[in-house]
């Protein structure tokens, strides 16, 4: 009687899910091809095969790599496009530097020397609940320069943060608004100051990877940081203050009690060897990234040569078993990323799309920061059925170069605000896989993370909407 169910309940669950998410991706496919009549049959083709694609990412009927070939594969197969394009993104630079970016994000974490920087800083803070939680702030600015992923930030951060909250707290955090302020904390600080920097976040590089593609216009990190973070850094600061107010931490907790506040790093011992070289090899790497303007070596270029510093016999950071550890099906999403970008631009695909979603609030006697600001809001309604960040990015930003390239205006400005909208907005949990990852922790339930994630996207869209008109005008961009 006890083998009458070999199947857990949890797996029929999983199965159950993938199997909607393939009948949804074939039914969404279909229904995609009967009604966008106004393409050719090669864009149709091709946007049936993209709506599918979405979903099954979305659904994970397959890993995440395998869809992406997948796509590639049914491109050629459908006759949407030929080899060259269906499979091009793979051959792009952009991959490459991703590749590169993980190997450098590895390499702060493997060789400790992240944690380091965290831990000396805290020792500077005192025994403070508010010092404290500035610093990890402090923390998080500045690991967006070191590490290209909010979720390896967050790794770094947040076990500084449950000790800071534990110093605090009477018995244990889970539960306590100060627990869950601060992994609010720790998420806005550790995630969102990447969306400024262009190496901050994978996001940043395939938007920017795109538009190379679509308007053959090369966006430099220095200017990145320049035109982004500014809004950037005054949304992050006011959501902390914002999720101060939605969490406020109990009232013992804001008296200053004595704690050993250096034990953490004590425990870290003197520096080593490796971290010492990692920390070099970051410098260089940083300083050839904020002079690109004057240099010219592109971004991804720089990044390699840092993968080779880092890995390097003898004089490296990483070994190989910990190189083998790297998500590369993160570099494979991007490919396809970048793929999606060439053959619906090439199919007439990303100029419709872009008709259907801005032509009817975009208007050609608009201002470039009203077309911005449009852009921006459109970008984050499409963002929600596009669910992830980095799939809103690669559906919705060719669409927006190619419609705006198709009116004779200037694109740059309106395609770099598809991206920004994609980086930033977060309705729900599932739009922001950094706070996946944090939810898991424990910390956080559904309700809770929908009040915090939206209230920091009502900031972020009030900050970026508003930078339109002044911020960006101001330097230029729109």
């Amino acid at each position: 009687m006890e083998n009458l169910n070999p199947v857990p309940v949890q797996e029929k669950s999983v199965l159950s899910k993938e199997i909607y998410g393939l009948v949804g991706a074939i039914l969404l496919g279909l229904i995609v091809w009967f009604f966008s009549a106004g393409l050719s049959p090669q864009g149709r083709m091709a946007l049936s095969l993209t709506m599918a694609a979405i979903v099954m990412w979305v659904f994970e009927v397959y890993p995440v790599e395998i869809t992406a070939v997948l796509l590639s594969t049914f491109f050629v197969f459908m006759g949407a496009a030929n080899p060259v394009d269906a499979f091009s993104g793979y051959g792009d630079s952009i991959v490459w530097f991703i590749f590169a970016a993980l190997v450098f994000g590895t390499a702060v974490e493997q060789s400790g020397i992240g944690k380091r920087i965290a831990c000396t800083l805290m020792r500077f803070s005192g025994s403070s609940f508010k010092s404290m939680m500035a610093i990890i702030v402090v923390v998080g600015a500045l690991l967006s320069f070191l590490t290209p992923a909010g979720v390896e930030r967050l790794l770094i951060i947040y076990p500084i943060a449950l000790g800071v909250a534990a110093v605090f707290v009477k018995g244990t955090v889970k539960g306590t608004n100060t627990g869950k302020l601060a992994m609010a904390i720790t998420y806005l600080a550790g995630n969102t100051f990447g969306f400024g920097i262009l190496t901050g976040i994978a996001v940043n590089i395939l938007g920017v990877g795109i538009i190379k593609q679509i308007l053959g216009i090369d966006v430099y990190w220095s200017q990145w940081i320049t035109w982004f973070g500014v809004p950037i850094v005054i949304t992050t600061l006011i959501s902390i203050f914002v999720a101060w107010k939605i969490f406020p931490p109990e009232d013992y907790v804001l008296q200053s009690r004595e704690q050993d506040a250096s034990k953490e790093f004590s425990n870290l011992g003197p520096i080593t060897g490796v971290e010492k070289r990692a920390l070099l090899y970051l410098l260089i790497i940083l300083g050839l990234w904020a002079t690109d303007r004057w240099h010219h070596l592109p971004s991804w270029g720089v990044a390699i040569f840092s993968a080779a510093l880092f890995c390097g016999p003898g004089f490296g950071v990483i070994t190989k078993e910990q190189l083998k550890k790297i998500q590369f099906s993160i570099v494979i999403f991007s490919g396809a990323a970048i793929t999606i970008g060439t053959v619906l631009g090439k199919t007439g695909v990303a100029t419709w799309m872009g008709k259907a979603l801005l032509g009817t609030f975009i208007k050609p006697d608009m201002s470039p920061q009203a077309m911005g600001a449009v852009t921006y809001l459109v970008g984050a309604v499409a963002h929600i059925p596009l669910v992830e960040s980095k799939t809103a990015a690669a559906a919705f930003t060719p669409a927006v170069a190619a419609y705006f390239k198709s009116l004779g205006v200037p694109a740059l400005g309106p395609s770099l605000m598809s991206i920004i909208s994609a980086d930033t907005v977060a309705f729900f949990p599932y739009m922001m896989m950094p706070f996946l990852a944090l939810m898991g922790l424990g910390y956080f339930s559904t309700k809770d993370s929908i009040k915090l994630l939206s209230s920091y996207t009502a900031v972020a869209i009030c900050v970026q909407v508003l930078s339109c008109f002044t911020w960006y005008h101001w330097i230029g961009l729109l």
